[in-house]
């Protein structure tokens, strides 16, 4: 039975559930360990199942009997789910709408810095330590409420060492940013990289995820990324391996 984890029993089995998988074994866990107590219907747990709803879609960790899961995802208005096929049997009902690439770098490794735009590279300043709303104006310029849940969430993370963000200043605004936005169990999930658009194509963002990654590493974290499949070449360019795959489902 699929509950809400408000016992030591269902934490054990939310945490046994993430043990081990790339991006869900740092996500899950983290978002469990800060926010659990103050918003507690993000997250439940069965037998063999962590689960966490983040907006309309929920992430998935484990397994759950497929009707079950069908039927709780609709109960809470869920619009997609995230889930590693090969443990995880899809909701009933539900399609597969895409996969998931995960990318990642061994702790200690360092990647070579790509090519950029050498005099654009020039003229900005990277700032290690933005103000958390800049990041999110910069990341989402015309959603206020996305703005809000991000600046909340990023200041507690930050707050306790577990998410790092950067970006590039040209003059006094934010032009590119990149982030890991949670440090745990030996990963370092990385997202919400972002260039302004009249300076995309000219390497500075690839540039500034390598940085940090391979700074991240050097530390003896293992950076980790969930990619769309439009972003598999980029990555992958970039010099990152391939750790695994996850499916996004909707419901039919």
């Amino acid at each position: 039975m699929i509950a809400q984890v408000d016992t030591k029993r269902r934490r054990a089995r939310f945490a046994n559930a993430c043990r081990g998988r790339w991006v869900l074994g740092a996500v899950l866990p983290l978002d469990l360990a800060l926010f659990g107590k103050s918003q507690p219907w993000r997250f439940y747990a069965g037998p063999t199942l962590a689960l966490e709803i983040n907006g309309s879609t929920a992430w998935v960790a484990g397994h759950a009997n497929p009707e079950e899961l069908a039927s709780f995802l609709a109960f809470c208005g869920c619009e997609s789910v995230i889930l590693d096929e090969a443990g995880c049997l899809p909701p009933t009902g539900w399609h597969r709408a895409e996969t998931l690439t995960v990318f990642g770098l061994a702790p200690g490794r360092a990647l070579p810095l790509p090519a950029a735009d050498e005099a654009l590279w020039a003229q900005l300043a990277l700032d290690r330590e933005p103000a958390a709303m800049d990041v999110a104006r910069a990341l989402y310029p015309e959603d206020t409420a996305r703005q809000e849940d991000l600046y909340s969430e990023l200041c507690t993370k930050r707050i306790r060492g577990k998410a790092l963000v950067w970006t590039l200043r040209q003059g006094r605004k934010a032009v590119c940013t990149v982030g890991a936005y949670a440090l745990a169990n030996g990963q370092a999930y990385m997202a919400c990289g972002q260039t302004e658009s009249s300076l995309r194509g000219k390497g500075i963002g690839g540039r500034l995820i390598v940085q940090m990654a391979n700074e991240l590493s050097a530390e003896g974290q293992r950076p980790v990324f969930l990619c769309s499949p439009e972003r598999v070449h980029f990555y992958t360019r970039l010099g990152f391996k391939k750790l695994g795959e996850y499916i996004r489902y909707v419901p039919s």
